[in-house]
């Protein structure tokens, strides 16, 4: 519940997030529900790129995040 008041207060907010898989996106954080998160304006990040993804949005599990690191 306290996780949830927290991303309630950082919507729209930029995110660099890490999944368990080591894959990493960056993007803005625009809906959240109890299994996933939304991000909008997502990018792919590698150590040499950030590639724009395509679609409405990018839509990761909950439970496959290792951390999320929110930008300035």
């Amino acid at each position: 519940m306290r996780r949830d008041r927290l991303l309630k207060s950082l919507i729209r907010e930029r995110f660099v997030v890490t999944l368990k898989t080591g894959e990493t996106f960056d993007g803005l954080l625009d809906e959240w529900d109890e299994r996933n998160l939304l991000f909008i304006d997502a990018y792919a990040v590698t150590e040499k790129t950030r590639v724009q993804l395509d679609g409405a949005g990018l839509w990761l599990q909950r439970e496959n995040v290792s951390y999320m690191q929110r930008l300035a």
